[in-house]
Protein backbone atom coordinates (compact mmCIF):
# COMPACT_ATOMS: atom_id res chain seq x y z
CA UNK A 1 0.00 0.00 0.00
CA UNK A 2 0.72 3.71 -0.52
CA UNK A 3 3.25 5.05 2.46
CA UNK A 4 1.13 7.87 4.30
CA UNK A 5 -2.54 5.73 2.87
CA UNK A 6 -2.14 2.39 4.94
CA UNK A 7 -5.50 2.66 7.10
CA UNK A 8 -8.43 5.15 7.19
CA UNK A 9 -10.98 5.81 10.00
CA UNK A 10 -13.88 7.89 10.70
CA UNK A 11 -15.29 10.72 12.96
CA UNK A 12 -18.93 11.66 13.04
CA UNK A 13 -20.44 14.77 14.61
CA UNK A 14 -23.58 13.61 16.05
CA UNK A 15 -24.16 16.95 17.57
CA UNK A 16 -22.89 16.26 21.00
CA UNK A 17 -19.67 14.40 20.52
CA UNK A 18 -16.89 13.23 17.70
CA UNK A 19 -17.69 9.46 17.57
CA UNK A 20 -14.71 7.66 15.85
CA UNK A 21 -14.89 4.73 13.80
CA UNK A 22 -11.93 2.52 13.25
CA UNK A 23 -11.75 -0.86 11.89
CA UNK A 24 -8.59 -1.49 14.00
CA UNK A 25 -7.14 -5.29 13.22
CA UNK A 26 -10.11 -6.21 12.13
CA UNK A 27 -12.53 -5.78 14.63
CA UNK A 28 -14.17 -2.51 14.41
CA UNK A 29 -14.02 0.00 17.26
CA UNK A 30 -16.58 2.68 17.83
CA UNK A 31 -15.50 5.57 20.60
CA UNK A 32 -16.56 8.62 21.94
CA UNK A 33 -13.51 11.34 20.90
CA UNK A 34 -14.20 14.94 22.01
CA UNK A 35 -17.56 17.06 22.76
CA UNK A 36 -18.70 18.76 19.22
CA UNK A 37 -16.82 21.75 20.11
CA UNK A 38 -13.37 20.49 19.98
CA UNK A 39 -11.35 21.11 16.09
CA UNK A 40 -10.70 17.47 15.70
CA UNK A 41 -9.30 17.95 12.26
CA UNK A 42 -7.38 20.22 13.66
CA UNK A 43 -5.90 18.27 16.05
CA UNK A 44 -5.12 15.28 13.61
CA UNK A 45 -3.75 17.38 10.82
CA UNK A 46 -1.13 18.83 13.96
CA UNK A 47 -0.56 15.11 14.70
CA UNK A 48 0.79 14.69 10.77
CA UNK A 49 -2.32 12.85 9.76
CA UNK A 50 -3.73 13.38 6.65
CA UNK A 51 -7.58 14.89 6.74
CA UNK A 52 -10.47 15.26 4.36
CA UNK A 53 -13.62 16.54 5.48
CA UNK A 54 -16.68 15.52 3.97
CA UNK A 55 -20.48 15.20 4.57
CA UNK A 56 -22.30 12.36 5.30
CA UNK A 57 -24.33 10.77 1.84
CA UNK A 58 -27.32 9.22 1.89
CA UNK A 59 -27.83 5.89 3.17
CA UNK A 60 -26.74 3.02 0.64
CA UNK A 61 -28.56 -0.02 -0.52
CA UNK A 62 -27.34 -3.47 -1.33
CA UNK A 63 -25.50 -5.96 1.08
CA UNK A 64 -21.88 -5.45 -0.93
CA UNK A 65 -19.21 -4.35 1.52
CA UNK A 66 -15.58 -4.75 1.65
CA UNK A 67 -14.61 -5.85 5.15
CA UNK A 68 -11.56 -3.57 5.80
CA UNK A 69 -11.05 0.21 7.10
CA UNK A 70 -12.05 1.34 4.39
CA UNK A 71 -15.11 -0.60 4.16
CA UNK A 72 -16.41 0.49 7.28
CA UNK A 73 -15.39 3.61 6.76
CA UNK A 74 -17.79 3.96 3.46
CA UNK A 75 -20.75 2.20 4.96
CA UNK A 76 -20.84 5.19 7.94
CA UNK A 77 -20.48 7.80 5.68
CA UNK A 78 -22.21 6.43 2.86
CA UNK A 79 -19.36 6.64 0.34
CA UNK A 80 -20.35 5.72 -3.00
CA UNK A 81 -17.23 4.79 -4.41
CA UNK A 82 -16.95 0.72 -5.31
CA UNK A 83 -13.89 0.87 -7.01
CA UNK A 84 -12.20 2.31 -3.62
CA UNK A 85 -10.86 -0.68 -1.95
CA UNK A 86 -7.85 1.02 -0.51
CA UNK A 87 -7.09 3.96 1.71
CA UNK A 88 -5.44 5.98 -0.91
CA UNK A 89 -8.17 5.02 -3.73
CA UNK A 90 -10.76 6.52 -1.10
CA UNK A 91 -8.83 9.86 -0.40
CA UNK A 92 -8.73 10.02 -4.17
CA UNK A 93 -12.23 9.72 -4.78
CA UNK A 94 -12.98 12.33 -2.08
CA UNK A 95 -10.49 14.60 -3.49
CA UNK A 96 -12.63 14.13 -6.75
CA UNK A 97 -15.78 15.01 -5.17
CA UNK A 98 -14.68 18.28 -3.21
CA UNK A 99 -16.04 21.44 -5.10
Amino acid sequence: MKPGFRHVFCAVDDGAYWVMFDARDGKPVVQVVQASAYDLAGFYRSKGYTVVETGQGQPLRGPFAVANCVGLCKAICAIRAPFALTPFQLFKHLMRKRP
